[in-house]
């Protein structure tokens, strides 16, 4: 497996998704912890700065009232409250009436007349038991900040009023500074991104140990879709997983007996064709030989083609039986693949041999074509023999008296030999090459021949499918057929057989 097929395989895990869930979550649960204790920590600035400064207007007001008897505006009040900004000039002084409006200010530029201040903020800064920090808007900056008030009368008339001292000359410099020279923010910081990392590690070593589980799990199921029915799952943790473990181990348990008692069925049912096919070949033996004897007596028209006909039958079901025979000793499907190393083009020439008086009676050319520079395979040569012996039984079968039936062998690539048999035959009409390799499926010219058993390529295309190939059929009517698959080729070095 490629490193990007493990990659996309790891990404699209159960664990690789929990953790990408775990890490988002995290990040963002962090992300909102700091935005929250930023804010925190500006607030709780504020909150000790006001709670500190809460009665500075009152001391303001006590050195100040004098001179607002003479009024907000009055030289003698902007002297005195010049006085006091000389001692602290951080701080900004606004005269209020009782609406809250900023009839006096005292800033460097004198900003914020006319502005109004929440009632709200102040009554309740001046109430008993001010919940902290209290805000107001700020007549020169426009945002909120904490501030310190008191009662006041001015000018000549005595009217009431309030003194509102602000408290915060500048709020950039609250948390860029904090970080920078607070001890504690710092080890708070650091205590917040070990804590982080603690957390994650300890996730994710959770993550992998729970769904280490659920890929063990998986491994087990995949065993058992391949094929090993007795794959069981270790689980014996009572929860879900656990759980899971045990009702996949009972069901692999029920279909472990079925497949048992299926392949018993199919044994039992091979071991009836096989006596069947046996039991059948002796009286279809009698008959035959009964059939000849008649047959060298004189009989009139009528009776020897009736005669001819019982012949045909019988030999037809004479190679019925056999086949049937060879299909329940072969067991192909149940047997283990034996393979060995040989040579193909023998293999070939020797089965045509076998066909060679047929293949005179009838007038049939036999021939093997080979085109490949070295035909060993690498296959079972028992099962193949069987194979290839059927399709040229098939294709002479097929093929009129001055055909040609030949067995082709050809490089398909370094790895595979491309292996055919052609025939000059019938054909097979297209619609019919998709059923001809089903069991007792017989084509319509065979039928109207009274040829073949329908058994001959079915036990082709099993005895494939055991060496992983595929059965191809290429056919026009009229014009012959050829039947070609591949095996595996190797490659003869030094005495010693080595896959290519």
């Amino acid at each position: 497996m490629s490193l990007g097929q493990s990659l996309r395989r790891t990404y699209r895990s159960l664990f690789a998704r929990i953790v990408f869930v775990y890490l988002v979550s995290m990040i963002a649960l962090s992300t909102t912890t700091t935005l929250v204790a930023v804010d925190q920590f500006n607030q709780l600035g504020r909150e000790w700065l006001q709670r500190n400064e809460i009665d500075m207007a009152h001391h303001l007001t006590r050195v100040l009232q004098d001179s607002l008897d003479d009024g907000v505006d009055a030289p003698s009040t902007r002297a005195a409250v010049e006085q006091v900004m000389t001692i602290n000039p951080a701080l900004s002084l606004y005269a209020l009436d009782t609406d809250g409006t900023v009839v006096g200010a005292y800033g460097p530029d004198r900003c914020g007349l006319g502005r109004r201040i929440d009632r709200g903020a102040i009554d309740e800064l001046l109430s008993d038991m001010p919940m902290l920090p209290v805000y107001a808007d700020m007549p020169c900056r426009g945002d909120e900040g904490v501030f310190s008030v008191a009662p006041i009368t001015y000018g000549p008339q005595q009217q009431s009023g309030y003194l509102m001292v602000q408290l915060e000359a500048n709020t950039d410099v609250s948390m860029a500074n904090i970080w920078q020279t607070s001890s504690i923010s710092r080890t708070l910081l650091i205590a917040g991104c070990v804590a982080l990392a603690l957390t994650l590690a300890v996730g994710l070593a959770l993550f992998a140990f729970l769904t280490r589980r659920f890929s063990r799990l998986t491994r087990t199921v995949q065993h058992f879709a391949e094929g090993d029915y007795r794959q069981r799952s270790p689980e014996s943790i009572d929860d879900e997983i656990g759980r899971v473990g045990r009702a996949f181990n009972d069901m692999a348990a029920t279909i472990e007996a079925q497949v048992e008692a299926l392949h018993d069925t199919d044994r039992q049912r091979r071991e009836l064709i096989a006596n069947l096919s046996h039991e059948f070949r002796t009286p279809m033996t009698s008959l035959l030989g009964y059939a000849k004897q008649l047959d060298r007596r004189p009989l009139d028209d009528e009776t020897r083609s009736g005669l001819d006909a019982i012949r045909a039958n019988v030999e037809r079901l004479a190679q019925l039986a056999d086949q049937l025979s060879q299909m329940s000793r072969a067991n192909i499907a149940g047997r283990p693949l034996c393979p060995s190393t040989f040579s193909f083009a023998e293999l070939a020439n020797d089965i045509l041999g076998k066909f060679h008086p047929r293949a005179l009676e009838k007038g049939i050319e036999l021939r093997v074509e080979n085109q490949a520079a070295i035909a060993e395979v690498s296959a079972d040569i028992e099962l193949i023999d069987h194979a290839l012996t059927n399709m040229v039984d098939n294709a002479i079968t097929a093929t009129n008296t001055g055909g040609t039936v030949s067995i082709r062998i050809l490089e398909f690539d370094d790895a595979r030999l491309k292996i055919g048999v052609r025939d000059t035959g019938v054909g097979i009409p297209e619609k019919e090459i998709p059923l001809i390799s089903q069991r007792f499926y017989r084509t319509t010219v065979g039928r109207e021949r009274g040829e073949g058993t329908g058994l001959g390529l079915a036990i082709v295309s099993e005895v494939l499918k055991r060496h992983e190939s595929q059965l191809v059929i290429e056919s026009k009517p009229g014009k012959g057929t050829c039947i070609w698959f591949t095996l595996p080729r190797t490659i003869l070095d030094e005495r010693s057989i080595h896959p290519s």
